[in-house]
């Protein structure tokens, strides 16, 4: 790889599942001067300080503009790994952006394509996505660039989130409908390191789009003969309407349970009708960002591994 395009790197959301790992992997990588932007009430900023070579920036849960611009003072590159129900506070910062002259703009995408009217009408989170997307899109005259990474699903990150289906320790998997619906799926280690490429690659190989990558297709059913195969368990398995789910949360959701867009996130994956199948949603970028492959059964194996150690987190 060629040195990178963008030297200082600013990364929003640190401490969270994608992001503190990302975070290592800035920092480990020896070609960036990395900084991080974390909320002054972040339980996480007493590790933070802690990290070596880590300049860390500390700013008002409310992200003020002023705040933004002199955080984003001297950046090439800002990255997001904004957690879900966050990403809409990216508005702001890509104003802040612009304003200071940051070249690239890394949008907090990380799951299926968000660009796809079916998923955007599912859900509100899937919908901000989707409108950070255009409103990057249209600020790329002023000299933005943007880059995001579709990455559908991380199955170990789910075997420890009771997120796919998976219960892990209840050894339960509960389907929506037949459980075989079609949908993405890529290590973590591949999606940081599709992140860290697409700012080392010459800015006109992934600027102004969204990288899709996946390490293979997969369903509900297929992952769930893989975890009984490798485990040597038989689970229990529950099916249910997706309708009904979505009706469901939608109903909690107006009430203000904003814990239910989760359950709209999960129907969005697993049904296969909401852009979750990113090898038929366009071209897949692996070769471009140089991804080495993963199979089903050894993620499955790493994920059972996993959770044996961690239990739910």
């Amino acid at each position: 790889m060629p040195e990178p395009q963008y030297k200082n790197i600013i990364l929003a959301g640190p401490s969270g599942s994608l992001g503190a790992p990302l975070l290592q992997a800035l920092l480990s990588s020896s070609k960036f001067t990395v900084s991080a932007l974390v909320r002054s009430s972040s339980a996480a900023i007493p590790y933070l300080r802690t990290i070596p070579d880590l300049r860390l920036i500390t700013i008002s849960d409310s992200y003020p503009h002023f705040d933004l611009v002199a955080a984003f003072q001297g950046q090439d590159a800002v990255v997001s790994a904004l957690t879900t129900l966050g990403v809409s506070e990216q508005f702001r910062f890509i104003d802040a952006a612009i304003e200071v002259g940051v070249k690239r703009f890394v949008a907090s995408e990380y799951g299926l394509n968000n660009a796809n009217p079916e998923a955007r009408g599912l859900c509100s989170v899937f919908d901000d996505k989707g409108r950070i997307r255009e409103y990057l899109r249209e600020k790329e005259k002023l000299g933005l660039t943007w880059s995001s990474v579709s990455c559908g699903m991380w199955i170990a990150w789910a075997m420890q989130h009771k997120f796919l289906g998976v219960r892990s320790a209840e050894k339960e998997m509960i389907f929506w409908d037949d459980g075989k619906g079609l949908f993405s799926a890529t290590t973590m280690d591949n999606t940081i390191k599709a992140v860290l490429n697409s700012l080392i690659l010459p800015s006109e190989k992934t600027a102004n789009r969204s990288l899709f990558i996946q390490d293979f297709t997969t369903s509900q059913a297929e992952l769930l003969a893989t975890i009984e195969k490798v485990s040597g368990e038989k689970w229990d398995v529950e099916a249910r309407e997706s309708e009904a789910i979505i009706s469901d949360a939608r109903k909690r959701v107006a009430n203000g349970d904003s814990s239910a867009n989760f359950n709209l996130i999960e129907t969005g994956f697993v049904t296969g009708r909401y852009g979750g199948n990113l090898a038929e949603e366009g071209p897949l970028d692996n070769e471009l960002l140089d991804l080495q492959p993963a199979n089903l059964e050894d993620v499955v194996r790493q994920g059972l591994e996993t959770f044996e150690r961690t239990g739910y987190v």
